[in-house]
């Protein structure tokens, strides 16, 4: 017999899938929680969750003033978002946050682990020879801090609910490393490790974990990269371009939706066809 003409017996809808009424936003009545979401892919990813209905937290670590401006725009716009401040690398400042987003908004559906625990100039671009212990090692604590103490306070509240989705932001870095960048290659690959681990955790629980891996996006960092390094790359992309916030923030709303029900533990890469030469 063909397996694929077999009879089974009816299955449950997805977690999630029942109950919307069709017409109605894809993420109402769930509250989403964006870290590192005052500006860049953050930003355009809690733009997007509250435009399609999601009750959005805003957080930041420093920038309150872009975070507040960011929170304003969305409740012009229609939609519901409160900015929280706190440091994804520090253990209680994580506690308080994901307790000031549970208080404000209700329990967190949605988790976009979108802050990297950097600052701009910290992650050493340079030859494995020119760095230091302290650059890679700083560089990868502080990225996985970000993904793990931040997961770890919010990920039993999804598997006590039966439901959830997270999705990391990494670098597709992981899958194709590129001379110079040493110690941000080895923090996404440790990314990308830490998602599908915790994809085989909490999976039978009902709660997803994926990641989106681009390549280079044009965020505010990237004026650090010298015009003739951002031309390249966006040369060596197969649709010749380089890759913005918008274009991210889509990928991380169809990982966190229920339209990607069956995906958990993959890491997609959105670089523009770069990885195809």
């Amino acid at each position: 017999m063909n397996p694929a003409h077999e009879e089974h017996e009816p299955h449950a809808p997805a977690p999630g899938a029942a109950g919307r009424t069709p017409g109605t936003p894809e993420f109402a009545g769930r509250v989403a929680l964006v870290t590192g979401a005052s500006r860049g892919i953050g930003a355009a990813t809690a733009r997007l969750l509250a435009a399609r209905g999601a009750r959005v937290a805003v957080n930041y670590h420093k920038s309150a003033d872009r975070a507040e401006d960011l929170v304003s725009a969305i409740r012009r716009d229609g939609g519901a978002a409160v900015a929280v401040q706190g440091d994804v690398t520090d253990p209680a400042g994580v506690t308080a946050l994901v307790g000031a987003v549970t208080t404000a908004l209700g329990p967190i559906d949605v988790l976009v682990l979108n802050a990297a625990g950097l600052g701009a100039h910290e992650a050493r671009i340079a030859p494995a020879a020119d760095l230091s212990w302290e650059d890679l090692e700083h560089v990868v604590s502080q990225q996985l801090k970000a993904l793990f103490l931040t997961a770890r306070a919010v990920l039993p509240g999804m598997v006590a609910r039966g439901g959830g989705s997270v999705v990391a932001v990494g670098a597709a870095l992981a899958k194709r490393p590129a001379p110079r960048f040493l110690p941000l290659t080895v923090a996404k690959a440790g990314v990308e490790a830490a998602v599908r681990t915790l994809a085989l955790e909490v999976g039978p629980h009902g709660v997803r974990v994926n990641a989106v891996e681009p390549n280079l996006v044009l965020t505010e960092l990237a004026r650090f990269i010298p015009e003739e390094q951002r031309r390249a790359a966006a040369e060596r992309a197969a649709l010749r371009r380089n890759g913005t916030p918008e274009d991210i923030a889509e990928v991380v709303a169809f990982l966190a939706s229920e339209r990607a029900a069956y995906l958990t533990g993959s890491c997609l890469v959105a670089d523009g066809g770069t990885s195809l030469a």
